[in-house]
């Protein structure tokens, strides 16, 4: 077939089929020697699709013509499939963290004279985590549950070597409010981490705001929320509570970054 019908086939363009060509890593199974036209079996695709796979997974093209002359089965082109799909989430997860991080600081900008409520849309999220009950929500409760949970779990992300984005809390009252479900953990990257749980955090509309400091003042930004919720008739049955740690590094926590989220 001539190079049009093989580049429909392949679902890239007759240039890059010149490139290719160029560069040796796909020959045209003949040219005309008088108008230089080149032709292509249907034999060839399985070499395409293979050298697009890998171009896919990130590959440069000097790295590519040895693993064709190598030879990629499909098992192969699988694995490094799943490495590199673990990659692209790492990633995004390391971005998402870095945009949430400045969102926060232009909210913070904002809010140099008041606090500012953002209501938003969160999509559910997987946590490798720990959870345990504290006696009530008070932050002197709570607090102490969290931390020892979090000292737990990242103990346990490094043993594992597991990759660590944006630490999140979540507090959720029991049905008759007598204990509270506080869990902690990490966004999970890909495969489960020895020792700790998947938990999966539901999707949830929530109102939010940022807190710039140590823990022990971010009482003021629990009670901007459950004021704004009171004022605008939000105020859900049960108060189920998020912190996303956005900044939270280091025993000094004058500039800890953290988003408090209530569930609405």
């Amino acid at each position: 077939m001539n190079i049009g019908e093989f580049a429909r086939l392949g679902g890239i363009t007759t240039r890059m089929l010149r490139h290719y060509d160029a560069l040796g890593l796909l020959v045209p199974a003949h040219v005309d020697p008088h108008t230089a036209r080149r032709s292509y079996e249907l034999a060839q695709l399985p070499t395409l699709n293979r050298l697009l796979a890998l171009k896919g997974l990130g590959f440069h093209l000097d790295e590519i013509g040895p693993l064709l002359s190598e030879g990629v089965d499909p098992a192969e082109l699988h694995g490094m499939l799943r490495l590199r799909e673990a990659e692209l989430e790492r990633q995004v997860r390391q971005q998402r963290h870095t945009l949430d991080r400045v969102k926060a600081r232009l909210r913070l900008i904002e809010q140099e004279t008041q606090m500012t409520v953002e209501t938003k849309h969160l999509e559910p999220i997987t946590l490798a985590a720990l959870s345990a009950d504290a006696p009530d929500a008070s932050r002197q409760q709570t607090g102490a549950v969290v931390q020892a949970l979090f000292e737990q779990v990242t103990d346990a992300m490094e043993t594992a070597g597991a990759d660590r984005t944006t630490p999140i809390a979540r507090y959720q009252p029991s049905s008759d409010a007598s204990t509270v479900q506080v869990i902690a953990g990490y966004a999970l990257a890909g495969h489960e981490v020895p020792g700790l749980h998947d938990h999966l955090l539901p999707a949830a509309e929530v109102a939010a705001v940022v807190h710039h400091g140590p823990m022990s003042t971010i009482s003021t930004a629990y009670q901007e929320l459950a004021q704004w919720a009171e004022s605008t008739e939000r105020t859900p049955t049960t108060l189920t509570w998020r912190e996303y740690y956005l900044e939270a590094a280091g025993d000094d926590q004058s500039n800890w970054i953290v988003e408090v989220q209530l569930e609405i």
